[in-house]
C-alpha cells in the first residue's frame, strides 16, 4: 500500500460514490424534490400569514354587547373599517377557543356617566395566548386609545381649555429602516430554511455511506483495497458535499425564483431576494456546506448502524434548531464575536445579507476560516477511524 496520499484513489472513489449515489435514482430524487418544492411552499405560507394579518388589521371584526347604549363610539370604529357584530352568549367560550377574536362589552349605564361628565366605562375581552388574535386585539386597542384621546380633547374644549394643556408633548416618529430592511425582519425565516438545508442536503447520503456500509457489509472490501483511509474519506466526503452543494443552491434558487415570478399576495413590504442576495448567501453558506457532510460522515463511521448514526446526529440538529432561534428573540445586539461562532456567526451574516448591510472582509475570512479548519479535523479524525479498522485482525 503506498504511503502517499493519491489524488487518482481520490478520484477514483468519488466515481464509484457518485455512481453509487446517482444509480439510486428513487432516493436521489426524494433528496433534491423538498429542495426545490418545500422552499416555495414555505415562502408562500409566510406571505399567505402577513396578507391575512394585514387583512384583519385593515378590516378587524369586532362582536359588541350593547351597541345602543354608545352610539358615537360604534359609528366611529365603523368609519374605522372596523366591522362590528353581535356579541353571542358564549363569547367566553369563543374567545378561548379561538372562534372569537375580541369583545366589546358596553354597560347600560353608559349613557348616563357620558351625561353627568363621568368616567365612562367598557370592557374590552380577549385571550393575548391566542396568536391568530394578536393583529384584531392591537388594532381595536389602538383605536379605543384613539377614540379615547380624541373624546377628551372635545371636553376640553366644551370648558374653553386647549387639548394641548393635556397633551404637552409631541412625538414625531422617524423610522431609520429601509424597506429592504423592513422586509428582511420578516424573511429571516428564509435566513433560517437556507442554513438549515445545509444540515439535511447531504447528510442521508453521508450516513448511508458510512454507517450504511458497515451494516451492509460493503466498507470492510473497501478498506483492502490500495486506497489509504484518507483518500476513502476524501471521495465519500466530496460525494456528499456535491449532493449538498446541489440541494443547497436549488433551494436557494427557489428562493430568488418564487419571490421574483410567483403570484405571492402583496403583502405592502419589499422582500429583496435578487442575484446578488443569492451570491451572498452563496458565499455565506459555502463553508458549512462543506463542513457538514464531514461531520455526518464522523458521526456515521462510529456508528454501529444506521439507526445509530441517525440518533448520534440529534445533536447537530438541536444546535442548528436552537442558535438560530435563540437570535431571533435576543433582546440585545449581538457580539462582535459571534460571526467566529459556526452556524450563529452565518445566520447572523445571512441577516445581514437581506439587509442590504455590507461584509467586512475579516468577517468573511472568519466565517470562511473557522469551518474549513473544522473540516480537515474532521477529514482526519474519519481517516484515523477508517485506518484503526484497516489495523483490526
Amino acid at each position: 500500500m503506498s504511503h502517499h496520499f493519491s489524488l487518482r484513489h481520490a478520484g477514483i472513489i468519488f466515481r464509484k460514490e457518485c455512481l453509487d449515489a446517482f444509480r439510486d435514482r428513487r432516493t436521489l430524487l426524494m433528496i433534491i424534490l423538498p429542495a426545490l418544492l418545500i422552499g416555495p411552499l414555505f415562502l408562500m405560507l409566510i406571505f399567505n400569514l402577513i396578507a391575512t394579518h394585514g387583512e384583519k388589521a385593515q378590516s378587524p371584526e369586532l362582536a359588541v354587547q350593547g351597541a345602543a347604549y354608545a352610539p358615537a363610539l360604534i359609528d366611529f370604529l365603523k368609519k374605522q373599517q372596523v366591522r362590528i357584530k353581535p356579541l353571542p352568549d358564549d363569547y367566553e367560550a369563543q374567545i378561548k377557543h379561538g372562534l372569537l377574536d375580541a369583545a366589546l362589552v358596553i354597560p347600560e349605564h353608559f349613557h348616563d356617566d357620558v351625561a353627568s361628565g363621568k368616567k365612562a366605562e367598557v370592557q374590552f375581552i380577549y385571550d393575548r395566548s391566542r396568536d391568530r388574535a394578536q393583529t384584531t386585539i392591537g388594532q381595536i386597542e389602538r383605536l379605543l386609545h384613539v377614540y379615547n384621546q380624541q373624546w377628551g380633547q372635545t371636553r376640553l374644549l366644551l370648558r374653553g381649555v386647549a387639548p394641548e394643556v393635556a397633551a404637552p408633548l409631541s412625538i414625531r416618529a422617524i423610522n431609520l429602516a429601509t424597506p429592504q430592511q423592513s422586509g428582511a425582519l420578516l424573511l429571516s425565516l428564509v435566513a433560517f430554511y437556507a442554513l438549515f438545508a445545509t444540515l439535511t442536503g447531504g447528510m442521508a447520503l453521508a450516513l448511508d455511506t458510512s454507517a450504511g456500509e458497515r451494516e451492509r457489509q460493503s466498507l470492510q472490501p473497501l478498506l483492502i483495497t490500495p486506497a489509504r483511509p484518507l483518500e476513502i474519506v476524501i471521495g465519500k466526503w466530496l460525494t456528499a458535499g456535491m449532493v449538498n452543494m446541489i440541494v443547497v443552491l436549488l433551494t436557494l434558487i427557489g428562493f430568488y425564483l418564487t419571490l421574483r415570478f410567483a403570484p405571492l399576495p402583496a403583502v405592502g413590504l419589499p422582500f429583496l431576494f435578487s442575484m446578488n442576495e443569492l451570491l451572498r448567501f452563496c458565499c455565506v453558506l459555502l463553508p458549512l456546506t462543506l463542513l457538514l457532510p464531514a461531520l455526518h460522515f464522523y458521526v456515521g463511521i462510529r456508528g454501529r448502524s444506521v439507526r445509530e448514526a441517525q440518533a448520534s446526529t440529534s445533536i447537530l440538529l438541536l444546535l442548528f434548531s436552537l442558535l438560530p432561534v435563540m437570535q431571533m428573540f435576543m433582546q440585545q445586539r449581538e457580539p462582535e464575536w459571534i460571526v467566529v461562532v459556526p452556524i450563529a456567526g452565518h445566520y447572523s451574516m445571512l441577516s445581514h445579507a437581506l439587509r442590504g448591510d455590507v461584509f467586512s472582509y475579516a468577517d468573511i475570512f472568519i466565517a470562511h476560516a473557522v469551518p474549513m479548519l473544522l473540516l480537515f479535523l474532521t477529514l482526519w479524525a474519519c481517516a484515523q477511524c477508517l485506518d484503526r479498522e484497516t489495523r483490526q485482525p
